[in-house]
């Protein structure tokens, strides 16, 4: 048995704990616990590793932007253990094969845990892709990719989700309420794809999911505005919120290299997204890493794709955070690990025995500027360039040395999260 020794995060408070890990689980939590191999942290942080609801690896298709290794090597460097990627590669995945060809491509090159997340374009693709991916994604406005759903379409979709009980992540922004023109700035961004239009879609899903005589499972993706919240506590759906969105502004001159969709929004939307968070009422924290080159992002604003990076830097962001005291260390542990968790239905996010040891080790004493050569992404840029932060120590994956010293070490321990049959 592995004993780690640390101030372990453990049923809502920090104390001193010997955890002791077996094949992969937790299997005993005590003040003094004798094993085969034993690691000792002293007074540094053990915490559950993140589960990120939301990146886009760019494999297969696009790997000049990003590849599965490279996008895993960040995430376990970066304290994220699980990562749930996005369908919109190239090709997209729309069908089972493409969905079983993506799987054997990547599951080689996973440093971390992963699932993949179907596109969800249809009811009919709801039926078929339940049981089989762990969630879907239904895009409600262009983005990157051709993967956009009509608004008609929407209601067939929510419905079949309740039936199948398949967990439908979406973006929601509704393109009745986009401008026509496009933004060459980022506030001009901001403007064309206002937060109405995000206000608007979850509207429209509550309405769907009303009307749908069932309980859908819906979780919006990346949201980003002060009136997407007030539309979102009108339902019961989960939600997520993005470093970019927590830290950034489309006041900032960040130019091309600030434009994601939904926008970078105003000081007043991002400072009302950090009480929400920290009350609770957006549950979880996802990275929506989406990473471009450079030479792409430094194209005329208009020409320039929408993503940033952001899996390696997220939980670094969120710690320093917590370590000023703005963001309680327990809701730092429920929306980074226990809350997206529960949402894939993962025995992951907690110390506690019987569950995965997917765990990270923190020294907050240990507060630093985020640059970007020191980062793994193969994007090679970020959007935090300065800011501070505090990276983890060490990473296991299934009690599994992953990540130490922001190195990767040891072999490629990702494996597919398990999917279970919902309908």
């Amino acid at each position: 048995m592995l004993v780690l020794e640390g101030r372990a995060f453990y049923r809502g408070r920090l104390e001193p704990l010997a955890v002791g890990v077996d094949h992969g689980r937790i299997e005993r939590i005590a003040k003094v616990l004798e094993g085969d191999e034993r690691r000792a942290y002293g007074d540094r942080l053990l915490l559950p590793g993140g589960v990120d609801l939301h990146v886009h690896f760019r494999d297969p298709g696009m790997t000049q932007k990003e590849d599965f290794a490279t996008g895993t090597t960040a995430a376990a460097i970066g304290g994220v253990t699980t990562v749930l990627d996005m369908p919109n590669t190239r090709p997209p995945v729309t069908g089972v094969e493409a969905y079983q060809e993506k799987m054997a491509l990547v599951r080689r090159k996973a440093n971390v845990d992963f699932g993949l997340a179907a596109a969800i374009r249809s009811a009919e693709d709801v039926t078929r892709f339940s049981g089989i991916a762990p969630a879907g994604k239904v895009y409600m406005a262009p983005t990157t990719g051709d993967l956009a759903v009509t608004d008609d379409a929407v209601g067939a979709i929510v419905a079949e989700a309740a039936r199948a009980k398949l967990l439908l992540s979406v973006h929601a922004e509704a393109v009745s309420a986009l401008a026509k023109e496009e933004g060459r700035t980022l506030p001009g961004h901001d403007h064309m794809r206002p937060p109405e239009a995000e206000a608007a879609a979850i509207a429209l899903l509550d309405r769907a999911a009303m009307e749908s005589h069932g309980s859908p499972r819906i979780h919006i993706a990346h949201l980003s505005s002060a009136k997407g919240l007030e539309a979102l506590a009108r339902t019961p759906f989960s939600a997520e919120v993005t470093p970019h969105h927590l830290f950034l502004e489309c006041t900032m001159g960040l130019h091309a290299r600030g434009k994601v969709n939904p926008p970078l929004r105003s000081p007043a939307d991002r400072k009302a997204l950090w009480p929400a968070l920290v009350e609770g009422r957006i549950p979880c924290v996802a990275s929506d890493h989406a990473p471009h080159t450079a030479e792409e992002k430094d194209l005329p604003f208009e020409r320039a794709p929408a993503g940033v990076p952001g899996v390696e830097t997220m939980l670094p962001l969120l710690l320093r955070e917590v370590k000023r005291g703005d963001l309680p260390i327990e809701r730092f542990v429920d929306a980074t690990a226990k809350r997206p968790a529960d949402l894939l239905g993962l025995n992951v996010g907690e110390i506690e025995v019987g569950r995965v040891a997917n765990l990270i080790v923190v020294d907050p004493r240990e507060t630093g500027p985020i640059k970007a050569r020191g980062l793994h992404s193969k994007c090679g840029w970020t959007p935090f360039e300065g800011m501070e932060a505090i990276f983890p120590q060490a990473t296991y994956v299934r009690g599994e040395l992953a990540a130490e010293g922001r190195e990767l070490v040891g072999d490629r321990l990702g494996k597919p999260i398990p999917v279970p049959k919902l309908s």
